[in-house]
């Protein structure tokens, strides 16, 4: 029961003093902005969280971007309404949305919907610019703080509480 109520601040942790390389670190910040500019509901977001959960990256960088770029998407929706709108009128990509909606799938997408298409542009737009800061800030902080974090017994107690779910120490 314990290990259930101590398994985000152990997460949090093991994000930072694990021996994730910063360009895990980065990749997991910029899927996590993606997730978190995308409107949940629909399976363009479903497909995004899979990504995030299923590749090499950290995970918790992952889920904290989804988080505050969640509050950010909210003050963006004018804004991704509009660009929405303008990329689905857009004559020459007409062909591509139609063929996109009649997939088996296409509807539960979300790619008719302005705002979704919106975020998505806006998010594919800041992909680079998002993994490039999160990558240089990651190399500049995590070995120092992973260092200063070290110091205390409380964080190794924490880190090595994994150890002692995994091994069977929890029962």
């Amino acid at each position: 029961m314990l290990s259930y109520l101590l398994r985000p601040l152990r997460q949090l942790a093991q994000s930072l003093t694990g021996n994730d390389s910063s360009r895990q670190v980065a990749w997991g910040f910029t899927l996590g902005m993606l997730i978190g500019l995308v409107p949940k509901g629909n399976l363009l977001a479903v497909g995004l969280m899979v990504l995030l959960l299923g590749l090499r990256v950290n995970k918790p960088a992952g889920l904290m971007a989804a988080g505050i770029f969640s509050l950010v998407g909210l003050s963006l929706d004018g804004l991704a309404h509009t660009l929405g709108s303008h990329a689905l009128v857009w004559e020459p990509a007409r062909p591509f949305y139609t063929w996109l909606y009649e997939l088996p799938l296409g509807p539960w997408l979300g790619t008719n919907n302005t705002v979704v298409v919106g975020q998505l542009l806006i998010g594919l737009y800041l992909v680079y610019p998002t993994y490039w800061f999160s990558k240089r800030l990651a190399e500049r902080v995590q070995q120092p703080l992973s260092r200063w974090l070290m110091r205390y017994r409380v964080i190794r107690w924490i880190r090595g509480a994994e150890l002692g779910v995994q091994w069977g120490a929890d029962a």
